[in-house]
């Protein structure tokens, strides 16, 4: 077999998703969206071999079949964007709002997955696996994911908070490093004395 009609599907989802990562992870907290887009990747580089190596999903038409069992685009660099895009949209939500928000993002992830699994080679189904079985594992990688974002701003605050000491201690306590201000008040002083 062929497989164009998967291939050109591959090559899309690929451009749409380099079109659309500086999108996703730009703004003003751009170091938050990075870590978690970085910390699914990596979540996901342990599920999804685990599920293709026990045969729960296959993907027979991929890129770099020689070297992944799994699909690259999908697990370590789609989903890992829906996963920005999901906190993003819930990061200052209390958990009940966010618990709503996340199935505006994994039911049609998950659809988009049970119509590519039925007309196309990109994914296939096994020992039971369904779409809801996709839906729970989306659903719940997205909230494990979110879950991570107070440890971030609790870490960001730390930083934030040291490098202000830092900064302050050595403003007030080196000559040199005097500022401009406090420099022209010493000078003045220094002035009048003559």
């Amino acid at each position: 077999m062929n497989f164009q009609f998967e291939k050109r599907i591959l090559r899309i989802l690929l451009i749409s998703g380099l079109i659309l990562l500086p999108i996703s992870l730009g703004g003003r907290n751009y170091k938050k969206w990075v870590i978690i887009f970085l910390l699914n990747s990596y979540a996901n580089s342990f599920i999804a071999p685990i599920l293709a190596k026990k045969n729960y999903l296959k993907y027979p038409v991929r890129f770099f079949s020689k070297f992944y069992q799994s699909s690259i685009i999908y697990d370590y660099f789609l989903c890992s964007l829906v996963s920005v895009w999901y906190c993003r949209i819930s990061h200052q939500d209390k958990w009940p709002k966010a618990f709503l928000k996340v199935w505006l993002l994994a039911l049609p992830q998950a659809i988009v997955e049970m119509w590519l699994e039925k007309n196309t080679s990109l994914i296939k189904y096994n020992k039971g696996w369904t779409w809801i079985h996709s839906l729970l594992t989306i659903t719940v990688a997205k909230l494990s994911v979110r879950n991570l974002i107070p440890l971030i701003n609790l870490y960001d605050e730390k930083i934030k908070a040291e490098t202000t000491k830092k900064f302050s201690k050595e403003t007030n306590t080196d000559k040199d490093n005097m500022p401009l201000n406090r420099k022209l008040k010493s000078l003045k002083e220094t002035i009048k004395v003559y």
